[in-house]
């Protein structure tokens, strides 16, 4: 089972102070909501989790059943959704998966590739001749989780997964993240949705600066 351990994490950026000390462990099968106003470091935090960011003061630790991970282990265990995840508005849908799953020496065959596309709603059929550039914020969305899906990872880092989707896309993206925490992957959702974080089994609270 992966974990994430904050240890008396404090973050700041150029003299302001984010929070903490937050001393705080994230586990693999589980859902943990982290919340907070905009503002409190919701964001930061999933950056810190990921390794993105290092913390101005004290330690994050992803650990599995054979020890610690380095940064460098840790992208194959990771993947995210996030408003700073972009695609090129010129390929396809079909094309900009190739792309970042190509970065990971992954690939999809056709079928898992439509049947990925079925899981978040979003049809091979309407989408496959239509440059991501003509999507809407909520096709978008739904393209970004099929990424995730097709990554196979065992840490999903969420911010704010179901921003842009309407009540049918909140509720595949609530359907996938409760199987897959069923599956033993980490879950961090970082939200303000009362629908999102009635979902988790845990939660973190940021109060901010």
């Amino acid at each position: 089972m992966i974990t994430i351990e904050f240890n008396e994490v404090k973050q700041s950026f150029y003299g302001r102070h984010i929070f903490g000390p937050l001393t705080a462990q994230l586990k693999g099968g589980q859902i943990t909501a982290v919340t907070g106003a905009n503002g409190s470091g919701k964001s930061t935090f999933l950056k810190l989790a990921g390794h993105l960011l290092r913390p101005a003061q004290g330690t994050v630790t992803v650990k599995t059943e054979s020890g610690e991970l380095t940064q460098a282990a840790l992208r194959q265990h990771l993947a995210m959704v996030t408003p700073e995840l972009r695609f090129y508005d010129r390929l396809t849908a079909r094309e900009n998966m190739a792309f970042f799953l190509g970065l990971r020496g992954l690939s999809l065959t056709e079928a898992a590739y439509r049947k990925i596309l079925d899981r978040v709603e979003l049809p091979a059929s309407a989408v496959d001749h239509v440059y991501t550039g003509e999507f809407s914020t909520g096709m978008r969305q739904r393209l970004k989780m099929a990424v995730l899906l097709a990554c196979q990872a065992d840490i999903w880092l969420l911010d704010e997964p179901g921003a842009n989707l309407d009540e049918a896309g909140r509720a595949m993206v609530a359907r996938e993240v409760q199987a897959a925490a069923a599956q033993n992957v980490l879950v961090a959702l970082a939200t303000n949705d009362p629908g999102e974080e009635a979902l988790a089994h845990a939660c973190i609270a940021l109060a901010g600066n």
